[in-house]
């Protein structure tokens, strides 16, 4: 049984946190540090599928070859992407800066960028914001919030979850997570930025498996525009101080799974229902194909249609928008035997039953006119099931990024 609790990271033991102001970004937090109180602990990663890859990701994916980590640094503003041989340095400087103040290796700090891509990071304001967050850590509440906070770049809230659960052997552990992302969103093996911490006893290549099976159905089944990011990381660290059965790579406690799904599902979909200028959340469920990729792949072409978010956002039920999208998404179906429905709370409309369109634009339209709903969709070829997030595509989003980098 999973609890959801309502203090973010302060919910889990062994971990202290804090966001700040560096500098960084025109107003707002903008740096965020969290350490563990226990010195490095178990930790795994996944990162950006991007052939670009920002120079944090790279040092925090050689830094994770350890297994540890004692600390992950944090800023938005600047993703010190394409900053050649002075953003490897930089993001050096920053583990060396946060090592040094917390007694650690460098090699045993998480850096985590996010923002505009090509400016490199003010580093006199770095290094006075990770003083100023070295000095100011703590483990409450509001400091959690603080954290996710200083992710924020065009997020409009933001984003963290805490719950409890009970192993297999009746332990009780706690798992949150903080996390950021609007757009630029089509995450391939991560989203944008993401932190979990959790309290279960774990070694590095059991939370490794247990992240990458989350992520695959959780962060890696959201669509805001298409863009994958060059920053996207999402790691994990465990304090251990929860105790119980190890959590290991050959025994992955179901309980802690479950939980653990939960946690990167809900920050997920709040990455949805944050996409720039969204004014409809979608879920695309895919039920019946020959395969879970097939399955996926088809809800990710459906969630991910330009066409189709731009008939949500207008209400209008153009079925043939989404029949195209899963004729072109690579999973095998028969057309003569597909089945669409558009659902929400109060009422359930099909629009295609068994190959046949079904006069029903009106009913179809009034599920659309609600700022939440599903489209289901049944393939009529197997056993395998996915479900995919999206949201609309609105003038607001050519908006906010016709203007990003000014």
């Amino acid at each position: 049984m999973i609890t959801v609790l309502k203090g973010g990271l302060s919910e889990v033991r062994g971990f202290s946190f804090i966001g700040v102001r560096a500098g960084i970004k025109r107003k707002g937090l903008d740096l965020a540090l969290i350490k563990s109180d226990i010195g490095p602990v178990p930790a795994a990663g996944v990162f950006t599928s991007n052939l670009v890859k920002a120079a944090p990701v790279l040092l925090t994916m050689k830094n994770l070859k350890g297994g540890k980590l004692g600390a992950v640094f944090i800023n938005s503003g600047r993703a010190n992407c394409f900053t050649g041989i002075r953003g490897q340095r930089d993001a050096e400087e920053i583990a060396k800066t946060v090592a040094k103040l917390l007694r650690i290796e460098p090699t045993q700090v998480g850096v985590l960028s996010t923002g505009l891509i090509g400016a490199p990071l003010p580093m006199v304001k770095v290094k006075r914001g990770i003083l100023k967050a070295v000095s100011n850590l703590r483990r409450d509440r509001e400091a959690s919030l603080k954290v996710s906070q200083a992710m924020m770049t065009t997020d409009t809230f933001p984003k963290e979850v805490a719950v409890a659960t009970r192993l297999e052997d009746g332990t009780e552990v706690r798992i949150a997570g903080v996390a950021k992302g609007s757009g630029m969103i089509r995450p391939k093996l991560a989203t944008m930025l993401a932190v979990i911490l959790t309290d279960a006893k774990a070694t590095p290549g059991g939370l490794r498996l247990a992240l990458r099976n989350s992520v695959e159905k959780s962060f890696n089944m959201i669509t805001v525009d298409n863009d994958t990011s060059t920053n996207d990381s999402v790691l994990i660290l465990a304090s251990g101080l929860a105790g119980g059965k190890e959590i290991s790579a050959r025994n992955v406690d179901s309980n802690f799974q479950e939980a653990l799904d939960f946690v990167t599902t809900e920050l997920a979909k709040m990455i949805v229902r944050d996409g720039e200028g969204a004014k409809h959340f979608f879920e695309v469920k895919v039920e019946r194909a020959r395969n879970f990729y097939e399955a996926k792949f088809a809800a990710l072409a459906v969630a991910g249609s330009n066409l189709v978010k731009a008939a949500i956002f207008g209400e209008d039920p153009n079925w043939g928008r989404v029949v195209a999208a899963l004729g072109a998404s690579g999973a095998n179906f028969n057309p003569s035997n597909l089945s669409v429905w558009f659902e929400s709370e109060k009422e359930k409309v099909c629009v295609i039953r068994k190959g046949i369109p079904l006069k029903n634009a009106e009913r179809a339209r009034n599920v659309m006119r609600e700022k939440e709903f599903r489209i289901r969709i049944d393939l009529a070829e197997g056993e395998a099931n996915a479900t995919a997030w999206g949201c609309d595509l609105t003038f607001d989003y050519v908006k906010i990024n016709a203007r990003y980098r000014t």
